[in-house]
């Protein structure tokens, strides 16, 4: 489960990174605070959620996995998962 909590924490800080960078470019292109923290969160809303979804989605395989090993892959992906 630790491992799961890394990358938890690696595609949350990245899509924070994201966001914050595209709200910083929005600033150097003269928008108020207010405008381009408004508009950064509703144009990058969409792909930050994509990201996310498709790290939780990744994950169903090994969350449902029966085989060899199952029991050691299934913390990590409920980790995942469940983030």
């Amino acid at each position: 489960a630790g491992v799961g909590f890394i990358a938890l924490s690696g595609v949350a800080v990245l899509n924070g990174l994201v966001m914050i960078a595209f709200i910083r470019s929005l600033r150097e292109q003269g928008h108020s605070l207010h405008d381009a923290i408004t508009e950064g969160a509703l144009t990058r809303l969409r792909p930050v959620l994509m990201t996310a979804l498709v790290a939780s989605l990744g994950f169903i395989p090994m969350a449902l996995a029966t085989g060899t090993g199952a029991e050691v892959q299934r913390p990590l992906a409920t980790v995942v998962i469940g983030g």
